[in-house]
């Protein structure tokens, strides 16, 4: 089964992108933080990232920075309500893979899920 890890610190956002991914064959697992994520990440293997960009502490850019210096090749999604280009090009330029903006469609999401994990 595919390991996910979904960093996002909007609780009720966190569950319902885990319970639809985990219901479409995935294996995903919810962290409310980058600290969290890291722990997590110790723990386990995980095949992709979806990560929210504004979380307390460390954000979604420190995170993706510190993940490429470790793994450059674990596909990171962005899920943002950043919605400006310069926040998308800085996301790119540190190494993710995709980036949606929030709200979210889910079905749009397990697209880009299966599409980063081709």
């Amino acid at each position: 089964m595919i390991n996910i890890l979904v960093v996002e610190d909007d609780a009720k956002l966190n569950q319902i992108v885990c319970t639809y991914l985990n219901d479409s064959g995935f294996h995903a697992k919810g962290c409310q933080n980058a600290k969290e994520a890291y722990d997590e990440m110790y723990s386990s293997l995980y095949e992709l990232i979806i990560s929210d960009i504004m979380m307390p502490e460390i954000d979604g850019f420190e995170f993706a920075q510190t993940i490429r210096k470790v793994n450059k090749m674990i596909p990171i999604l962005f899920m943002s309500a950043r919605d400006d280009l310069p926040s998308k090009q800085k996301g790119f330029q540190l190494g993710i893979d995709d980036y949606m903006v929030k709200p979210i469609e889910l079905d749009e999401l397990l697209l880009r899920v299966r599409a980063l994990l081709r």
